[in-house]
């Protein structure tokens, strides 16, 4: 085995998930405050229900009890590491460093599954060179800049003008629904028809949006309200809400699943965020003369009503 070079204190922290009890910490409950009523009570409490014998109480919740324990320790562990900084990273001269970075998650939403499965490998690797007494960088970012978000305030804000607000969608009823869909497939087998006439069999007759709902009609009001508390919707008509809004949820969704992130290293992208605007802009004048980067003329789909070239992930169609 190879030789671990753990400072002290990270050895304690590591020995301490072994020592701890199943019922939550006061410290617990105040690191996880933005997240307090999506974390799963401790088995105690749950057994802590009114109007129900213990033993049967105790008996509906047998089969979570060991998943409440796991979680009450790691709330108590992550407390543990925000207090002390567990994974700030700071110059050291004297120990090998090692940085990792993730790819910048789209911030038009909440993180998904799979970017918590992509996310283990730098997770691993961070702690494994941990361990290995390295010096460890794992900063983290969320990308915020193209298209799709102020394509998104812009359809909501189309929506609210043309249904209310909050708004009364025409496929409301059933009735419509069905002849709207109806229509949206009779569609799509017709222009499937004709592109085989022409002998273009690589593209198919569905369009993004009916490949991932199955039926084309989206509307993002309802995309929001999966996510968003009702209420809260009309104030992402403006496309700088959501740059406020969903990077915080996502720490702290990063935080729970256990990331060893530098969070004083954490940055948003567009101009909002000066400093990396200017390091963006750094990169293409460098690249301008090197030459690397050319102005010419090339085919684009151009979106009349944003002004700009419309790329492949701002389209739902086309």
């Amino acid at each position: 085995l190879p030789k671990y070079d753990l400072a002290v204190d990270e050895l304690k922290h590591s020995l301490s998930w072994f020592n701890l009890s199943t019922t939550p910490s006061s410290s617990a409950s105040s690191s996880n405050k933005n997240n307090s009523n999506n974390k799963p009570k401790s088995s105690n409490d749950n057994n802590m229900t009114d109007n129900k014998p213990a033993a049967e109480s105790s008996t509906a919740n047998k089969g979570t009890a060991k998943r409440d324990a796991l979680r009450s320790n790691e709330h108590q562990v992550q407390a543990m590491w925000d207090e002390t900084g567990a994974f700030e990273s700071n110059p050291d001269p004297s120990r090998e460093s090692f940085m990792v970075t993730f790819p910048y998650p789209y911030s038009n939403g909440h993180l998904h599954i799979g970017h918590a499965f992509s996310l283990t490998k730098a997770v691993f690797r961070a702690q494994y060179e941990r361990h290995q007494g390295k010096n460890v960088l794992f900063p983290f970012a969320f990308h915020c800049t193209g298209m799709p978000i102020q394509a998104a305030a812009n359809k909501l804000k189309t929506e609210i003008s043309s249904f209310g607000c909050p708004p009364k969608f025409p496929e409301d009823d059933p009735e419509v629904r069905a002849k709207m869909e109806a229509e949206m497939k009779a569609a799509a087998e017709d222009k499937a028809k004709k592109q085989a006439a022409k002998g273009d069999k690589a593209k198919g007759g569905k369009t993004k949006l009916v490949q991932k709902t199955g039926t084309g009609i989206v509307r993002q009001w309802n995309i929001l309200k999966k996510m968003v508390p009702e209420d809260e919707i009309p104030a992402f008509q403006d496309a700088l809400h959501w740059l406020s809004y969903f990077p915080p949820i996502g720490v702290d969704h990063l935080k729970d699943f256990g990331a060893g992130i530098d969070w004083r290293r954490a940055f948003i992208t567009t101009f909002v965020n000066p400093y990396y605007d200017a390091f963006i802009r750094w990169q293409f004048e460098v690249l301008r003369e090197k030459n690397k980067v050319l102005f010419g003329k090339r085919n684009n789909v151009y979106s009349l009503v944003d002004g700009q070239v419309c790329a492949d992930h701002d389209r739902s169609e086309g």
